[in-house]
């Protein structure tokens, strides 16, 4: 996996258009969506979506603006855990 490869604690990727944002081992990752709403391959209506991301320290509070017939906010908190 290219978190792995890169050993990076955040990874941001797109392609699919598709907002998604996951923890999993403890690395955390995301995916912003699609600001336009562009559809991809496997999916026609895609919502459009952005994130913002603030980082403080070892921690990432991830705002995620969805647009569905009103603008959905949604906030997701991402804290490193400490190396013993």
């Amino acid at each position: 996996m290219v978190q792995r490869q890169l050993d990076v604690d955040i990874l941001v990727s797109g392609h699919t258009h598709k907002f998604e944002a996951l923890e999993h081992e403890g690395k955390f990752y995301i995916n912003p969506g699609s600001a336009t709403g562009a559809y991809n391959a496997l999916e026609i209506q895609v919502t459009p979506s952005f994130v913002l991301m603030d980082i403080q320290g070892s921690s990432i509070i991830l705002y995620t603006y969805q647009l569905f017939k009103d603008v959905k906010i949604q906030k997701k908190e991402f804290k490193k855990k400490e190396k013993a």
